[in-house]
């Protein structure tokens, strides 16, 4: 199973956000929105062997992870209707434990250092152009994302004390795009 962590500066931790404007008013939910369809979603089906954690950090109340799986159900790939599933995640009613909702999203008041201590048996890979260049990952890795405004060091520090930090080449792609690119390299490595 590979699993992506994103973390999300900005991102709303409340449902008070416009499913029309998640860019502004969702502090970049479409930017969550785009990575979970790069890290489910294949061309006319489902990843069996993905999963991703929207590390929310923004008003009004952080930390809040949001968990999309492989089981995910009635859920389309596309921005507005992830978006739309986020929005009922923070509606729910949960505190430090995860709260599972019947479609295969989880959501709980957890922080990013929690989620890493919970990987921490497993390769973890932090994603940034600094990085040792990568060229091949292993089926159980946990790749680490930032969004646009990257890791605080703080964070970024605690992962790397059980990985590595490693890029995917000299250009910055967007956290969507980095996502699809691990998911090739591992595909083709299967």
């Amino acid at each position: 199973m590979r699993t992506f962590i994103l973390f999300m500066r900005k991102a709303r931790t409340d449902n008070k956000f416009n499913i029309e404007d998640m860019p502004g008013s969702g502090g970049r939910i479409d930017l969550a929105a785009r990575c979970v369809n790069s890290a489910l979603w294949i061309s006319h089906n489902m990843r069996d062997d993905s999963e991703i954690y929207c590390i929310l950090n923004g008003p009004s109340n952080p930390p809040v992870t949001i968990r999309f799986g492989r089981e995910i159900k009635r859920v389309s790939p596309d921005e507005r209707s992830i978006g739309i599933w986020i929005k009922k995640a923070l509606s729910e009613d949960f505190g430090k434990e995860w709260h599972i909702m019947n479609n295969g999203i989880m959501v709980a008041r957890k922080s990013f250092q929690d989620v890493i201590k919970e990987m921490k048996d497993r390769p973890i890979y932090v994603l940034h152009e600094k990085g040792k260049k990568v060229s091949k990952f292993k089926k159980d890795s946990v790749i680490v994302l930032g969004d646009h405004l990257g890791i605080p060091s703080k964070d970024e520090k605690f992962a790397l004390r059980n990985g590595e930090k490693i890029s995917l080449g000299k250009t910055s792609y967007l956290a969507s795009s980095c996502i699809s690119i691990v998911n090739w390299m591992i595909d083709e490595d299967a």
